[in-house]
């Protein structure tokens, strides 16, 4: 039994186990860094030496978080409370895990289920902010 706990003290030790551990704790907060309603699209995937993998369920969403992608990482740092543990984020069209797929489907309710294009996504958004008042 000494020798297990020996080498698991040893396994623990070793700085990318820890960095990754650090990184874990910051992933549990996974929503306050995108937001509630991406966080339904999206979820942490894995972590590897400093790259986050992200899984997102289309390309179109994928593509919208490429496009936050510095955002995204200097909030995954500021959750961390550690500048540098996230260097780098990816995005790939993967299945969501169950939680999160649940959670998409009751919020397909209020949410439109067709896969907008980014220039439709963009349109969108520019209706919505000239029919804004001004302040």
């Amino acid at each position: 039994m000494r020798k297990a706990n020996a080498f698991l003290n040893q396994a623990v030790q070793q700085p990318e186990v820890l960095r990754a551990s650090r990184a874990q704790r910051a992933l549990v907060r996974w929503s306050e860094v995108v937001g509630a309603e991406m966080a339904t699209r999206c979820t942490p995937d894995r972590f590897d030496k400093g790259t986050l993998w992200v899984s997102v369920i289309s390309a179109t969403w994928a593509q919208e978080l490429r496009m936050s992608k510095d955002t995204i990482l200097t909030r995954l740092n500021e959750v961390a409370g550690e500048k540098g543990l996230f260097v780098d984020v990816r995005f790939g069209t993967r299945p969501l895990t169950r939680a999160v797929v649940q959670t998409e489907a009751l919020e397909s309710e209020t949410l439109p289920t067709e896969e907008l294009s980014i220039a439709e996504i963009a349109r969108r958004r520019l209706e919505r902010w000239k029919s804004k008042p001004e302040a």
